[in-house]
């Protein structure tokens, strides 16, 4: 990425320089909306066991709502970046000879290449978060309350070969998603996608 120079032979800004800024953002929109497509697709959805206490929590919603975490890690950074480039950009350093013009051509420049840095940041951890809750498909801890299984019939969906007297009861059970009688397709696929955590990333 290339720097304005401060100096008075500047006078203009390169529409090769103008078309590299532009090109950066394509591929930032890019990546995040490849993560959004990612959101999209169901999971990988593990066989689970009826009896496995650690995703037998009551169902419970998001604690910190997506308009919540796009405020703090979004907006929040994106306005507190503006005020810190116009008043502290270009700095002590830069000689007070130096032309008005100049001097905000090199805050806009800061304050473009912090915003591409905090949207790359977010974008490629959006990117990678989803992929891998798709690809890992680990149950939340109230994936049960999210299945509502099908206990009449579980033996119906039951994995693997079962051995002399295992039953419901004997834990050693692994059954697969059908079993499910969740008709909310994106509430039973989120409780597929416990790993990595969205908001931690």
């Amino acid at each position: 990425m290339k720097t304005p120079m401060l100096s008075h032979g500047v006078q203009r800004i390169s529409k090769s320089l103008i078309a590299s800024y532009i090109f950066d953002w394509i591929i930032i929109i890019v990546i995040a909306i490849v993560g959004g497509l990612f959101s999209k697709i169901s999971p990988n959805r593990r066989p689970f066991s009826l009896v496995d206490s650690t995703i037998a929590f009551p169902y419970s919603e998001e604690k910190v709502s997506t308009v919540t975490l796009a405020l703090v890690c979004l907006v929040a950074p994106a306005i507190i970046i503006i005020p810190i480039c116009l008043i502290f950009v270009p700095g002590p350093t830069v000689s007070k000879d130096v032309p008005k013009s100049l001097r905000w051509r090199r805050k806009l420049w800061e304050w473009n290449t912090a915003w591409l840095g905090l949207a790359l940041a977010l974008a490629s951890a959006f990117f990678l978060t989803q992929g891998s809750k798709n690809l890992f498909g680990k149950p939340r801890p109230d994936l049960l309350s999210r299945c509502d299984p099908d206990l009449a019939n579980f033996q119906n969906f039951v994995l693997g070969q079962r051995g002399p007297g295992e039953g419901f009861g004997g834990g050693a059970l692994l059954v697969s998603w059908q079993i499910c009688r969740q008709t909310n397709r994106a509430i039973l696929n989120d409780g597929f996608s416990s790993f990595p955590s969205g908001h931690s990333s």
